[in-house]
């Protein structure tokens, strides 16, 4: 039964990922949720940045990095984390895990500055087809962690989350989060939406 289901999970991984995403899967279906399960538990050994390869674009160390997180990957991140490999997700797990996203497109952002408490002055906003679109909520870490530069500059590191609208992106589309740092140039992320599941 355990081999059945290991092939299972195998294949439907196969099928996953030698097709590219059409666009980013907003909305999960059924099929896709246990697609999502099936890619955490695959990949619960690997590494935060071999995990969210897909979904991120790192511009270096003392630059910053961007992930986009999208129903999909939060799902599977959830999978690879949970305790539990016999307990299964329910519906009801999975909507009260997917609300925040419900009509938004999210970014988590880990930037770097000289100043304990930069991230309150990050912002943000995403370009799209020309148009310049303002987050509808953002999360900033108050106290940043010493990077491995500390104390020298960058000598810290924050992780910043912003919200959009989804409703003003189409999912089959390119774009680009730039976030402003205090005492500092903008850093620019581009995220090409029709490759990201």
């Amino acid at each position: 039964m355990n081999k059945l289901i290991s092939l299972t999970a195998v294949m439907s991984l196969f099928i996953l990922f030698s097709h590219p995403a059409e666009a980013v899967w907003t909305k999960l279906t059924e099929e896709q949720t246990n697609l999502a399960i099936a890619y955490g538990k695959t990949n619960k050994e690997a590494d935060y940045l071999t995990f969210f390869k897909e979904w991120r674009v790192d511009l270096g160390y003392g630059k910053g990095a961007a992930r986009v997180i999208t129903p999909f990957s939060k799902v599977a991140f959830e999978a690879k984390n949970s305790p539990f490999e016999s307990i299964k997700m329910t519906p009801d797990d999975i909507n009260k895990l997917l609300e925040e996203l419900k009509d938004r497109l999210a970014f988590g952002v880990s930037l770097y500055g000289d100043e304990l408490d930069f991230a309150k002055d990050c912002r943000a906003v995403l370009k799209h087809k020309g148009q310049t679109i303002r987050p509808v909520e953002e999360r900033h870490d108050k106290v940043a962690e010493s990077s491995k530069s500390w104390p020298q500059s960058p000598a810290y590191r924050a992780i910043c989350y912003y919200y959009f609208d989804l409703h003003h992106v189409d999912p089959n589309g390119t774009v680009t989060l730039e976030v402003s740092t205090p005492k500092g140039k903008p850093v620019e992320f581009t995220f090409d939406l029709s490759k990201i599941k």
